[in-house]
């Protein structure tokens, strides 16, 4: 019979959380997160889901793993790669991710406001306590009776015991809330970097085709234009095997970083593939575009990279085009894609434009 992880299939139902269940999915978050984070997993909204499906059942049936025994685990329940980017780096990602870490976020979220108010209520009503405590002690001074005078101190004996178990409480209520925002702060981290890509720090390349579905909805409804352009990086399999691959990845860090010094500050810069960029310019003509894009292809033609087996140049082609009333995501891309295609064919290291 398969297992399944019950908190999971409540989170999926829409059913009413109790504290434990908060308090469980805190420890389930930090654990995947942790793992992910250890064993180089990118953090992309399926491989999130996936990961928390197998850490919630780890959570729940209170087993402790080494990374190996985890990692099978994933295997008999997932018949995927257990990291989605695994064998899919030329391949589009999915648009709209899943909301299962909108989900979780929304729930830290609403965990944090709402212990921060129940922090404040048990503040408020420690002082009412020891203001009572304080006015019936004082009050009990005068009074001589012994019987009166055990009824009270049995009163301030059950006061002073209220005490005690409202410091219990509020030390754990603030050691939980201490968590749920660190919680928050992971969550938020988790969703930037599934949209980073790790080695340049540009967006990746399904943040990037959201912003350019974003730009044709303005340029359909506000008539607002922008340009795209799509870089490839020169003979870079033959740079890969003669330098080695760090040298690569070091040459791709320094191009988005010039992509980072040279384009204005609302130019949308991703890596998309192995060595190729796009770039999307917002408010620019087509013309405008292939200025650009020359400017970029002449900074990096004249850069020199510097390696640990000497000075490398290195070069790349460019393909341009601006958006069309009738554009769709394949559209655009297909006719950018085109251009580049016919600037490698054309003999590299230059701009070639399609209207």
């Amino acid at each position: 019979m398969e297992r399944v992880c019950h908190l999971l299939e409540k989170l999926d139902s829409d059913a009413k959380l109790s504290r434990e269940d908060m308090k469980t999915i805190v420890q389930i978050v930090r654990k995947e997160l942790n793992f992910m984070i250890r064993n180089g997993i990118a953090m992309t909204p399926e491989n999130y889901r996936r990961w928390f499906a197998i850490f919630c059942l780890l959570v729940e049936e209170g087993k402790e793993l080494n990374d190996l025994e985890i990692l099978g685990l994933f295997k008999e329940h997932f018949d995927q790669p257990y990291d989605e980017l695994q064998n899919r780096t030329q391949d589009r990602l999915p648009l709209y991710p899943k909301d299962s870490l909108q989900k979780l976020t929304q729930i830290a979220q609403t965990i944090e406001r709402k212990l921060f108010e129940i922090i404040q209520l048990i503040d408020a009503h420690e002082g009412n306590l020891r203001s009572h405590e304080e006015q019936i002690s004082t009050s009990s001074q005068g009074i001589e009776d012994p019987h009166m005078q055990k009824s009270i101190q049995k009163i301030l004996a059950e006061l002073e015991r209220l005490h005690r178990e409202n410091a219990l409480l509020l030390n754990e209520l603030r050691k939980y809330h201490a968590d749920v925002i660190r919680l928050q702060s992971e969550l938020i981290t988790a969703k930037t970097e599934a949209e980073i890509d790790f080695l340049t720090g540009l967006v990746n390349r399904r943040r990037f085709e959201r912003a350019i579905l974003e730009m044709i909805d303005e340029y359909r409804t506000r008539g607002y234009p922008f340009a795209l352009i799509l870089l490839d990086v020169d003979n870079f399999k033959q740079i890969n095997d003669r330098y080695g691959h760090p040298v690569g990845d070091q040459i791709l860090k320094e191009i988005a970083m010039i992509l980072k010094t040279f384009l204005r500050a609302n130019t949308v810069s991703a890596r998309i593939g192995g060595e190729e960029f796009a770039i999307l310019v917002p408010g620019a003509s087509t013309r405008e575009g292939e200025i650009i894009a020359q400017r970029l292809r002449k900074a990096i033609a004249n850069r020199t990279f510097s390696t640990p087996q000497g000075e490398v140049r290195v070069s790349a082609s460019f393909g341009v085009t601006g958006v069309r009333r009738d554009d769709t995501l394949d559209t655009i891309f297909a006719r950018v894609d085109k251009a580049l295609y016919q600037a490698k064919e054309r003999g590299k290291n230059r701009v070639v434009v399609i209207e």
